[in-house]
């Protein structure tokens, strides 16, 4: 088990505050993947490199496990610290349906 399953840090109280990387970012990357998959959030496309704050930090967000989500590192920086729900408005998901059918059978 890992010592985020309970992730006790928030932003601006705690250890975190001024040291956190590294390690501690690795960790919570695994975690992050191993519970959400590798699934950009954002883009909805497969091979999520980096992780994203749902609630960005500048915005009061936490790096709780709860806020954080899979993310193409593309991704994640064009969105910056701009709302979720302005995010998809200018960058929807993609349908099903929107997509092509693949170009040959795969086996």
């Amino acid at each position: 088990m890992s010592r985020f399953a309970a992730w006790p840090w928030r932003l601006g109280s705690g250890p975190a505050v001024g040291r956190y990387g590294g390690r501690v970012v690795t960790e919570l990357l695994v975690l992050v993947f191993a519970t959400y998959g590798t699934r950009c959030h954002l883009c909805g496309e497969e091979g999520a490199d980096t992780m994203d704050h749902l609630l960005p930090r500048s915005m009061g967000g936490d790096h709780s496990l709860e806020n954080l989500r899979p993310a193409h590192r593309s991704c994640n920086s064009a969105r910056g610290a701009m709302p979720l729900s302005e995010w998809f408005k200018a960058h929807p998901l993609p349908v099903a349906g929107d997509r092509a059918p693949p170009s040959r059978e795969w086996l």
